[in-house]
């Protein structure tokens, strides 16, 4: 009687899934509130250059890598539910201040301040998601992707309706949902986050091959008994350069494509069609390409999304009407479905339950130094007039990444 009360004890304690995912969906519900009327506040609303905005968006891009890293660092070294809480009201109270002061230069410094918050909600909530039991970490992945672009497309809905009435109100509805947010985690995430070997679905080493040299951790911390420490191997060098790579060239759809768009003639209009048709996609297609991608080693569902995806920037070359770019948008997309919620997985695979906030911090890193460079690489490419050069250039850095991920995943068959 006793051990089945503590067994059900100890399911208790461990995060139910559905928690995980609504938790995602009312945080990315909000980020995709904030984003997308950054800039159009500031130059519209504030009477800012373009230039201005592109530095308060590097900025935010640096304070979200910092959020990303110190949540990391707080979910292996101190406690993930006090740290996931604390990020949650950091996202709330800067959002819901922007609510009553978002003049210049005040804005910049809440926008700053909230982009720490949600780099590292994003980061601890990755983090969480590694420590489910009772299913397959890269399903558990695919379903947060799922889950992250139904709130893109919400998002991107209300931002599309209602910012003529007002920035602020926008402010108002992002920061009730970080609210909701912090309701959520406060009731179902004071959990048992240790790592539980013997939970973990048979499905899970399906594909597990790893050897020595690419356990991520140091060695020496585990045998001294001290907090474990992230080791950089050669895989996550490739994969990290791949993460930065593919942000990079994903910026450019959300920065200068618009522009380029327009100069041969194609509506603002049908620019935003595209990612209403981007989110539709993921939502319906996404279930049907992950179960293909599940049943591959990590390596390849990667690489393969990889290579897809960098050939929609090589046929961009060729492009001259709205129906050429829909396709070469939905490339993109299944590029992006294949390779994007494959990655934190295998980062989790690779790297011990210990470091997984560690190890998701690294990558919500990356992709926040991706999101860094791109608007600031597309814009001196665009000066310029270089659009051949820019599509190209990113072409040919992609693949030159994926041949070195594949020569290090084959040698290490990871």
């Amino acid at each position: 009687m006793l051990k089945g009360a503590s067994k059900v004890d100890n399911q208790v304690k461990k995060l139910n899934e559905k928690w995980l995912l609504l938790a995602n969906l009312a945080a990315n519900t909000g980020h995709a509130m904030i984003w997308p009327v950054t800039t159009l506040h500031m130059t519209l609303s504030l009477g800012q250059t373009l230039t201005t905005s592109g530095i308060v968006l590097l900025v935010a891009a640096l304070m979200n890598m910092l959020g990303s890293f110190i949540a990391g660092q707080l979910f292996d070294r101190w406690k993930p539910y006090p740290a996931l809480l604390i990020a949650t009201a950091i996202a709330f109270l800067s959002v819901g201040t922007l609510f009553f002061f978002n003049g210049w230069p005040v804005f910049a410094l809440l926008i700053w301040l909230t982009s720490i918050g949600l780099g590292s909600v994003t980061t601890l909530l990755n983090a969480y998601a590694t420590t489910v039991t009772g299913k397959n970490t890269r399903v558990i992945f695919n379903n947060m992707y799922i889950v992250l672009n139904v709130g893109v497309v919400l998002g991107t809905l209300v931002v599309g309706y209602l910012f003529d009435y007002g920035f602020s109100w926008l402010m108002l509805i992002a920061a009730t949902l970080y609210l909701t947010l912090g309701v959520v985690v406060a009731i179902f995430f004071n959990v048992d986050t240790d790592p539980v070997s013997d939970e973990v679905p048979l499905e899970e080493d399906e594909n597990k091959t790893v050897l020595a040299d690419d356990v991520a951790v140091e060695p020496a911390a585990a045998v001294q008994g001290e907090r474990p420490k992230l080791k950089i191997t050669p895989l996550l060098i490739w994969i990290a350069g791949f993460l930065l790579l593919m942000y990079l060239s994903y910026m450019l759809w959300e920065t200068v494509m618009a522009t380029y768009m327009h100069r041969i003639g194609i509506s603002t209009a049908h620019y935003a069609n595209l990612w209403v048709l981007n989110g539709i996609t993921i939502i319906v297609f996404q279930k049907m390409i992950s179960n293909w991608a599940n049943k591959r080693n990590y390596a390849i569902s990667v690489i393969a999304g990889g290579l897809i995806f960098a050939s929609s920037f090589l046929l961009m070359l060729f492009v001259s009407e709205f129906w050429q770019i829909v396709l070469v948008f939905e490339l993109l997309t299944v590029g992006e479905m294949l390779a994007s919620p494959q990655v934190p997985a295998w980062v989790a695979q690779v790297t011990p339950k210990e470091v997984s906030g560690q190890a998701q911090g690294f990558v919500g890193m990356m992709i926040s130094m991706g999101r860094m460079l791109g608007p600031v690489y597309g814009g001196i490419m665009l000066d310029h007039g270089w659009f051949a050069g820019l599509f190209l250039s990113v072409f040919v850095g992609m693949v030159l990444v994926i041949i070195g991920l594949f020569s290090i995943a084959r040698k290490q068959k990871a």
